[in-house]
């Protein structure tokens, strides 16, 4: 599974490993909107090797609804394609604090 979410006391990461695709984003859609549940979550987008409008659509989503809930999300790592996309879709203006750290040359 492309979605491999871990617990550390308060602080839940989420990773996101391969495609992030419409093939891949559906079948893990509950797991990644489930982490609206918990207190605070970060995002580890640099695994993700290919993203398409339905997964990124799904990152929007999630970053927006977790700030319209006052959630903090974190961003923590992305690479080059993910920071092309989030730029476009205003990743960092939707986690609260922005990109934490960024690996790759895109982007700031």
């Amino acid at each position: 599974m492309p979605l491999n979410v871990t617990q550390d006391g308060e602080q839940t990461r989420a990773a996101i490993d391969g495609e992030w695709t419409i093939f891949t984003a559906e079948e893990a859609q509950d797991e990644l909107f489930g982490l609206l549940n918990h207190a605070r979550f970060t995002l580890d987008l640099s695994g993700i090797i290919e993203l398409d409008g339905f997964g990124a659509q799904m990152l929007a989503i999630l970053l927006s609804e977790a700030r319209r809930m006052d959630k903090p999300a974190t961003i923590a790592a992305s690479n080059p394609l993910v920071d092309e996309v989030g730029v476009w879709l205003g990743f960092a203006g939707l986690a609260d604090g922005g990109v934490e750290e960024r690996s790759g040359e895109h982007g700031s």
